[in-house]
């Protein structure tokens, strides 16, 4: 089975065609991907990409994280299922469709010496459509001694911010607390953002699926500007500093993304050890 390795940002990702046929069975896609994206018996990987064919759009975005869970959408992601299938002739360049289970999206897919990608993110959506238990706008968590005041908003996928004067706390301890709170039924990704002006901020974050702090979050970095700016503390279009790199992200009555793909390498798989997996 061939493969391709990406990464947004520094997120990576192992992208799986089946653009002509299924790969991997639904029912075995979860294991699949845990074996795949594992660092030390696998690939190694955030997540894993499937790219089917679509009925409504150029083609469907199919996305686990590396848990072998199944998340709606993932921002960095479908930049590199943009700059595929572009690629892979299955789309021109230009204005692309993609069709996504948090909807179907347009993407504006260009080369000028490296691939850029925008993405059109949609309608961000607050309280219970999270989904919460309640609205969480401000909400204050005691954690080790602190105060924390989380924002909760959907991107595409569930996200809470969080905005720190420093990072001199237990990231991995407080980020947990956040991301299983009972206020989530679904859980959360957790975003901890510094501003450093009105149009620039570095963010950090943790990833639900992951479990881990990823090098860049293109959903979280969107969440961090949509709060910032709803707080009128960041204004609407604002450079995102991640580890991985700097994305762009306008606000406006929806969020607009911008940011490059980049193609690693092209492999094929041999063997997977589902034994080491479970």
């Amino acid at each position: 089975m061939e493969f391709v390795k990406m990464h947004g940002n520094g997120n990576d990702f192992v992208l799986i065609d089946e653009f002509d046929g299924v790969k991997v069975p639904e029912e075995n896609k979860p294991d699949f991907v845990r074996a795949l994206c594992d660092r030390r018996f696998g690939v190694g990987g955030d997540g894993a990409i499937f790219v089917q064919r679509s009925k409504v759009a150029d083609a469907k975005f199919v996305f686990y994280n590396n848990d072998g869970s199944k998340a709606e959408m993932c921002g960095n992601g479908i930049r590199c299922f943009a700059r595929y299938i572009v690629e892979r002739g299955y789309a021109k360049e230009g204005r692309i469709r993609v069709e996504t289970l948090a909807g179907t999206m347009d993407l504006d897919v260009w080369f000028d010496g490296r691939w850029w990608i925008r993405v059109n993110m949609g309608k961000p959506k607050f309280g219970r459509e999270v989904p919460a238990l309640k609205d969480v706008w401000g909400e204050v968590f005691k954690i080790d001694g602190r105060e924390f005041k989380v924002y909760a908003v959907n991107t595409g996928v569930p996200h809470a911010v969080v905005f720190v004067d420093d990072f001199e706390f237990d990231f991995y301890g407080v980020a947990r607390a956040i991301r299983y709170s009972d206020l989530f039924p679904e859980g959360t990704n957790v975003n901890f953002a510094r501003v450093l002006n009105r149009r620039r901020v570095f963010v950090r974050t943790y990833e639900r699926g992951v479990e881990d702090e990823t090098l860049s979050c293109g959903t979280g970095s969107c969440a961090v500007v949509v709060v910032g700016n709803r707080l009128g503390i960041l204004d609407n279009v604002v450079e995102v500093q991640t580890r991985g790199g700097m994305l762009k992200i306008e606000v406006d009555d929806e969020i607009k993304m911008v940011g490059s793909a980049t193609k690693v390498f092209e492999g094929r798989l041999l063997e997977l050890d589902s034994e080491n997996f479970g």
